[in-house]
């Protein structure tokens, strides 16, 4: 779908500060709630590093002192060996009652097929922090926009209610200089005091939405606005995949990741390298009388089968119920987000109408109001028949900021959903 820009661009409110559009969508950048956003994603990225760290091996240096009540072999020796050593001229079976290891551990997995299942939910789940900071911001970028072109709105608003009552003002005075004159009663100018202090009501209102709006906005950027900044749709919205589904899409790969590590965790054999060498010392060797040491090690590589674990079980239960919800979840969300962009679109056509038809009516409503002012001023004409006119013609700008404001509004919601950047489009 092409959205065009003609519609988009309309009675300019003159601003008192020159904030841009993209200046707003800059101070985004710099606000709490986008960097919590970034931290998730760095956690997510670092979640995966901190399982793939476990096909690394430990390294452990390790020490001990010993001391028994009898004297205790320094290590295993075979019954051989034993002989041999007892037999030999200065040396012995090393026993002692104190002892000291000194040495070093390594352990490390050769084969874990869950670690490979945990290291891809991770992906998916650093990758669905990153779309999800992603659809933040485009929600930001979007609630500033539509928080702008409702100030907007009430920006050109309170300009058509000021021109409305000067322009009533302008009729008082013509008013006033009959009734002076006798040619009207007073009552007259009683009718159009009411309607002034009614446009004053309005104006009033409407400072108080648009302090809710400047707040919203503020909120966001940190910036107080003291008008409405002006855009313009500089590129067409670009229709791709809906991108507000990405962060789920990989939540839900990650899921069944989960799923495959707990199957994995249950069935499948681990298989592990165990490698320990250590220098051990007998101090005072029972038949000796002096300290001896003797290096001793091993090499290990062990397999785990898992036989039966109830837990386990229940867990793959538990997962494949996630799973399923989050399928669920993503068919629901899909659905909604094809009936609301099918909803959009349509809204977006009959706006493109409703915008051409305000402006005839504008027009249309200004000539009358012409006509009114002659006719009330000469008398052939009510005050409250003339007062329906100035309604009339105020009625008609109101609904053209209205519809224009509502565009831009549409236009947002279609940014997020196809996770178009606003600071490219909008300038």
């Amino acid at each position: 779908m092409k959205i065009k820009t003609i519609a988009l661009s309309f009675v300019a409110v003159v601003s008192l500060n020159a904030t841009t559009i993209t200046e707003l969508f800059d101070a985004l950048d710099q606000q709490p709630s986008l960097q919590i956003d970034e931290l998730n994603k760095q956690m997510g990225q670092i979640g995966k590093k901190k399982v793939d760290s476990n096909y690394y091996p430990t390294l452990n240096l390790f020490g001990s002192y010993t001391h028994y009540n009898s004297p205790t072999n320094l290590l295993p020796l075979d019954p051989i060996t034993a002989g041999k050593l007892a037999q030999t001229p200065g040396k012995s079976v090393p026993f002692a009652q104190t002892i000291q290891k000194v040495g070093v551990l390594v352990n490390m997995p050769l084969y874990v097929k869950e670690l490979g299942e945990l290291s891809q939910k991770m992906k998916h789940l650093a990758k669905s922090a990153k779309y999800k900071k992603m659809l933040n911001l485009y929600k930001s970028q979007a609630t500033i926009l539509g928080a702008n072109s409702g100030l907007e709105y009430l920006d050109n608003l309170l300009v058509t209610l000021n021109s409305t009552k000067k322009s009533v003002q302008n009729t008082q005075n013509d008013i006033k200089i009959s009734v002076d004159n006798g040619r009207m009663p007073g009552i007259a100018l009683d009718k159009i005091d009411q309607k002034l202090n009614e446009l004053d009501i309005n104006i009033n209102n409407i400072n108080i939405q648009r302090l809710n709006l400047i707040a919203k906005i503020q909120k966001l950027t940190n910036i107080k606005l003291k008008h409405s900044v002006k855009m313009n749709l500089d590129t067409k919205l670009q229709e791709n995949s809906i991108f507000a589904l990405k962060p789920l899409e990989e939540k839900l790969l990650a899921s069944k990741k989960d799923l495959s590590a707990v199957k994995s965790k249950r069935y499948s054999p681990k298989v592990a390298l165990n490698v320990m060498y250590s220098e051990n010392y007998a101090q005072e060797d029972v038949k000796l009388g002096k300290s001896v040491h003797e290096g001793y090690g091993y090499y290990q590589i062990g397999i785990s089968i898992p036989l039966y674990d109830k837990s386990k079980s229940v867990d793959i239960e538990l997962k494949k119920i996630q799973l399923l919800k989050d399928q669920k979840n993503i068919e629901k969300t899909k659905d909604e987000l094809k009936a609301d962009i099918q909803s959009i679109k349509e809204q977006l056509k009959l706006l493109d109408r409703s915008a051409l038809l305000t402006k005839e009516n504008i027009k249309k409503q200004k000539n009358l109001l012409k006509f009114a002012k002659v006719a009330v001023k000469e008398g052939r004409m009510t005050q409250e028949d003339y007062l329906r006119y100035e309604d009339g013609l105020l009625s008609a700008n109101a609904k053209y900021y209205q519809v224009v404001s509502k565009k831009w509004q549409s236009i947002a919601k279609l940014t997020v959903i196809y996770g178009n950047n606003l600071k490219g489009m909008i300038k």
